[in-house]
């Protein structure tokens, strides 16, 4: 008995769903969990662009040869570290995380504010105006050179009756980053920016009971959310002010690699740069985001997941780029050093391996610790391995706030 990750097109009836496997991804199953009864179930699968799930032998057919799940997250893991092995794409940061922590918090409530507008405003069926959303952009891109982690890891922090607007907001913020690692001069920076706090605007147009259910989405309300990357591009085509690459990443943020995605069925090198960049970031905030229906991953989990679904889903070379932007130790994450101390990432460092780090608990002893910086580019200590917050009662967002 074990879970297996099998191909969408290796399923048979009689195998049992243990996962999904699009944890980023509304669909029409009502449960995560099931017994395969008939070949049209196959199909719904295919048709909603899933490519491979997990099984549970123990509970239904078993394939043999079809990898464990724990062979799957020993590849990933080492593929993860191989990364890791690189030089960090954007240079340390300036200012410190905890220094940039204040202003972070305050420009994320602004842009908050000013996203929730705009929305509210294409509700009411005015026009985008980027005049309004410019300047936020501009502040986030301060902020983002200043120290990235410090506005990223307080934008993990959403509320769910508004989470759309704090949504975007993460995704300019990440966008922006993964723009200045490309290389992109500073007008695309802007554009890209732009670009991710726009990107959601068609969901102005899905009734609000869909938008804001508490829980998954049945067939026929999924196929309604779907049509959002449609309507955001109808609602910015001919808008003064808003470019080509804007565009594009909003009606190409749910476009896939393999030709299974919407609204187009883009595949490859259909879907422009910023739009496949906009894919790898909206699904790692959606993946790292507290939701009603699933519980936020950590950082690293979601490294993992990016790296599963590259290819098929995903572009594989970009998803490394991000990687190497974010760093394999993001922000927020809990991790154990060689001394047998939990300490939170607080900063990335040339070294990906090596990020600055907040020590908080002796877990050889088993109590926390005054919150101490500790450097581990000039350090004996090294990390050892990431840890389940959860399974240590620790919050680390609690020790990134200013």
């Amino acid at each position: 008995m074990a879970i297996k990750r099998v191909r969408i097109d290796q399923l048979r009836p009689g195998m049992y769903i243990h996962d999904l496997n699009c944890g980023w991804l509304q669909h029409g199953f009502l449960r995560q969990q099931f017994l395969l009864k008939s070949q049209s179930q196959i199909e719904k699968m295919h048709h909603q662009g899933m490519h491979d799930v997990y099984i549970d032998t123990g509970k239904g057919a078993d394939l043999p040869g079809a990898p464990t799940e724990a062979e799957v997250q020993q590849v990933l893991q080492e593929q993860l570290e191989a990364s890791g092995t690189q030089k960090a794409m954007l240079p340390t940061a300036p200012v410190p995380q905890r220094a940039e922590a204040v202003a972070a918090q305050r420009i994320l409530g602004e842009a908050q504010g000013v996203v929730k507008d705009m929305m509210q405003d294409i509700r009411l069926g005015k026009q985008v105006d980027p005049a309004k959303a410019m300047p936020v952009v501009d502040e986030i891109n301060a902020s983002m050179l200043r120290n990235p982690g410090a506005l990223l890891s307080l934008g993990r922090i959403k509320q769910a009756d508004t989470y759309t607007f704090q949504h975007c907001v993460s995704v300019c913020a990440l966008l922006v980053s993964f723009a200045h690692a490309l290389g992109l001069d500073a007008e695309e920076v802007r554009e890209v920016g732009l670009g991710g706090l726009l990107h959601d605007v068609g969901k102005m147009k899905i009734p609000n009971e869909i938008l804001n259910k508490p829980g998954r989405l049945t067939q026929e309300e999924f196929a309604i959310m779907k049509s959002h990357a449609a309507l955001s591009r109808e609602l910015l085509q001919g808008t003064p002010g808003i470019s080509e690459t804007v565009i594009r990443i909003a009606s190409e943020h749910h476009e896939k690699m393999g030709g299974c995605g919407y609204p187009l069925g883009l595949r490859g090198d259909q879907i422009s740069q910023p739009g496949r960049m906009a894919a790898i970031v909206d699904v790692y905030d959606a993946l790292t985001s507290n939701r009603v229906y699933h519980k936020g991953m950590e950082p690293s989990d979601a490294l993992k997941k990016l790296l599963e679904w590259s290819g098929d889903h995903l572009d594989g070379e970009l998803v490394q780029l991000f990687i190497r932007a974010l760093g394999i130790y993001p922000v927020g994450s809990l991790v154990r050093l060689s001394d047998d101390k939990l300490a939170v990432v607080v900063e990335q460092q040339e070294d990906l391996l090596r990020p600055m780090v907040r020590v908080i608990y002796d877990a050889a002893r088993g109590y926390g610790l005054p919150p101490k910086d500790l450097n581990l580019l000039g350090s004996d200590q090294h990390i050892e391995s990431f840890e389940e917050p959860a399974e240590w009662g620790l919050d680390p967002l609690d020790y990134l706030r200013a």
